[in-house]
């Protein structure tokens, strides 16, 4: 049925409350909570952020009441006492949390923001984006005190609202992380630095973007008090590149060029909106209340571990220690709580992925993903309690689910169509996977489960077969996974395999299989995966159709070429870019192989689980020797899979960045090798092909195609960081440590 529209009308003045509504304020640098008999206790958030897009959801397309529902039990039950929600939700969640808290003997806090993309040309002052932002911060007021209507807008929630969550709604945090560049061109427009006095704002030597935050806090302020008599801490957010914080590891663009210069390096072309992490900050210790601000304020930042590299390259941090040792992460959160003297510093970002591949390097280890689920939960447990001894008002965890929609810097350029990204999971996107509770292909569990046992692949047809030998294939949202059945047990010191896969064209690729004398393949082969043991199996890329480092170049074309070389490449990936200090000291950059795939078992109910497992040997039920495994999409250059898109640029057009093709399918051979030589030690003897060689070939195989679709399908289960850090949390003290 068709969602009607709800016409835009103005709603009924609220009567207004005779005595004020202050559940929470910020006082003495920590947040206190209203204690129900006219005084205030201490209050320190652990908190969790919520987005709430399940797979081939956009952010703007929510979830049903039952979810939310279950969502706001399960954080409860982890030891979260606040959630904070980035933008409106619809009425969904206003209602699931206010029932939630009427029945709750410990009532979910809320941290509500107000959402906006940033401006036109950069200047916030720009009418109409101004209208719309002013818009958003009433209907945020409206939605609290459950008096909002609002109509259908594309990319917005609406409805009727009628949920009052204003009695436990712990704060305000107006805005985005706003860009750099977006803030020292706004500056740029509006130079000078001046005070500025609101109704319940004040403002000491801000620059242009401090003022219009301080403009932005106090009118909030106002239409909450005058319509509904309510006041909350407020904050705008900010982050590590916008802090107000000097960091000598972290030169302008400007100020590197003239390093370089002086040095006689090579100087690379400065960007016309460069991303300068240190050029500019926003400080909230310039902001201070009237007497009419009851509520307070507080400085909120998004401040993870391993993002800017001042975090990891500042030698100050370096000097700095928590409980488990040195921690850079530990010195910054310090130095900010240092800082802010007069207003509480709440974290309202920080975590880890646990995504396959490091998109930052951090010092400690706490980088961009690379982390297995145990190592998520233990590393969010460490920041969690750097957070709360740094003397913060409180930390917010992100993220509650993995998000499919999510991109990376690192994997951006090769998920096209973009507009697609949802439909499908990519376990090397940093981005998608934050969350304490998982969201994988499968409608019921794992299209296929890597633990070594081969029952689960028995519906899978047979792709290719022969002299003993069994080639299953099978395709979800996440994965290409791979299953061989053999004659006997899996011995690595005598065998090895090697299944080359054509990715786009038989008459493209390399028509040689790597590691032997001089086998030929008619079907021109893009990847070979090769098994060979315990840290010796990976995916190798074709060399000419590898990108180096996993950073395309401008008009480098990236496509399949028809060869005979035989020249397989480990895929890699840069996460730092070499840096040089305003003071001259030079840093090296880091680059991972990314192209390994690591033995171990899926199996939840297996000891020896394992997160990031993706092959294993075993046995099948007949006694043959099995092995398994799933190869991540995009490391076959497959930039969407439920379109069957990968990478190709042909030569028929101008150059792009990255181009795609559709392909009808995959085509698959299979070689049995003797293990007597090591990989790069020599030509390894061919003992079996399939399909069977024939006068030195191997014939061209069969067409693998798999449906495309439009809705995955997925299923959920918690990681093994949700009870980690749920043990974190119940260890961590309710009120906060005062700041040193």
């Amino acid at each position: 049925m068709a969602r009607r529209a709800l016409p835009p009308r103005k709603t009924a003045p609220a009567p207004r409350p005779s005595q004020p509504q202050i559940p929470a304020r910020a006082h003495e640098r920590r947040l206190e909570v209203a204690d129900g008999h006219g005084g205030w206790r201490p209050f320190y958030v652990k908190g969790m952020n919520l987005g709430a897009a399940l797979p081939g959801k956009y952010p703007s397309e929510f979830p049903d009441r039952a979810t939310y529902d279950g969502w706001l039990r399960e954080m409860a039950e982890a030891g979260i006492n606040t959630v904070r929600v980035y933008t409106i939700h619809p009425p969904a969640f206003y209602e699931a949390l206010h029932a939630y808290n009427l029945a709750a003997r410990k009532p979910l806090w809320l941290i509500h923001g107000v959402w906006t993309e940033l401006p036109p040309r950069h200047d916030f002052l720009d009418p109409g984006w101004l209208a719309a932002w002013h818009r958003e911060m009433q209907e945020v007021a409206e939605v609290l005190h459950g008096r909002a209507r609002i109509p259908v807008r594309p990319g917005h929630a609406d409805g009727v609202y009628g949920a009052d969550v204003s009695p436990w709604t712990l704060a305000v945090i107006l805005g985005r992380e706003w860009e750099s560049s977006s803030v020292v061109a706004f500056n740029r427009r509006h130079p000078g630095d001046s005070d500025w006095s609101g109704r319940f704002v004040t403002l000491r030597g801000g620059h242009a973007m401090e003022q219009f935050l301080a403009r932005s806090m106090d009118r909030f302020l106002a239409l909450e008090w005058d319509r509904f008599h309510a006041q909350r801490p407020i904050a705008f957010t900010n982050w590590p590149t916008l802090d107000p914080l000097f960091h000598i590891t972290e030169p302008t663009e400007q100020e590197e060029r003239a390093l370089r210069q002086k040095l006689g390096l090579p100087v690379e072309k400065i960007n016309a909106e460069p991303e300068d992490e240190d050029a500019v900050g926003l400080d909230m210790e310039k902001f201070a209340g009237t007497p009419e601000l009851l509520a307070g304020l507080f400085a909120s930042y998004h401040a993870y571990p391993y993002y800017p590299d001042f975090m990891n390259l500042d030698p100050g941090y370096a000097q700095a220690r928590d409980h488990l040792g040195p921690s850079h992460y530990a010195g910054y959160l310090a130095d900010l709580v240092k800082h802010h003297a007069r207003h509480p510093v709440l974290i309202a970002e920080f975590g880890v992925p646990s995504s396959r591949v490091v998109a930052h390097w951090q010092a400690q280890g706490l980088t961009h993903g690379g982390q297995s689920e145990r190592e998520q939960g233990e590393q969010d447990a460490r920041l969690q309690r750097n957070i709360y001894e740094a003397g913060c008002a409180g930390g917010v965890l992100f993220a509650w689910i993995d998000e499919w929609f999510k991109k990376n810097w690192l994997t951006l350029p090769f998920e096209l169509p973009s507009d697609r990204k949802p439909l499908w999971y990519n376990v090397l996107d940093a981005e998608e996977n934050y969350g304490l509770i998982a969201y994988r292909p499968g409608t019921k569990g794992p299209t296929v489960l890597i633990d070594g046992k081969a029952e689960d692949w028995a519906r899978v047809p047979v792709y290719l077969e022969g002299d003993g030998l069994t080639l299953k294939v099978v395709a979800d949202e996440g994965w290409l996974h791979l299953a061989l059945f053999l004659p006997a047990p899996v011995d690595f010191s005598k065998q090895a395999f090697l299944v080359g896969i054509d990715t786009l064209d038989p008459d493209r690729g390399d028509h040689r299989l790597p590691w032997t004398p001089d086998l030929r393949s008619e079907a021109g082969l893009e990847f070979a995966v090769l098994f060979q043991g315990p840290g010796r199996t990976g995916v190798f890329v074709d060399a000419p159709y590898a990108v180096p480092e996993y950073r395309p170049m401008p008009q480098q074309r990236y496509r399949s070429l028809a060869n005979d070389e035989g020249r397989f490449v480990l895929a890699t990936a840069k996460s730092n870019h070499p840096r040089m200090g305003r003071d001259g000291a030079r840093f090296p950059g880091h680059s991972t192989e990314i192209g390994w795939l690591r033995q171990g078992t899926q199996d939840r109910a297996d000891p020896a689980f394992d997160s990031r497992a993706e092959w294993q040997v075993g046995r099948s039920p007949d006694g043959r020797g099995f092995l398994e495994a799933r190869i991540p999409w995009a490391l076959l250059h497959v930039t969407d899979p439920s379109s069957r898109s990968v990478l190709d640029d042909p030569e028929a057009k101008p150059p792009s960045p990255l181009a795609t093709t559709i392909t009808p399918g995959f085509r698959f051979v299979l070689a049995v090798l003797d293990a007597d030589k090591p990989l790069g030690e020599g030509k390894s003897t061919v003992r079996l092909t399939l399909p069977a060689t024939s006068r030195g070939r191997i014939p061209l195989p069969p067409l693998f195609s798999w449906a495309t679709w439009a809705q995955p399908t997925f299923h959920r289960f918690r990681k093994q960081s949700y009870t980690i850090y749920q043990k974190a949390l119940a260890d961590t003290p309710d009120e906060p440590r005062m700041p040193r």
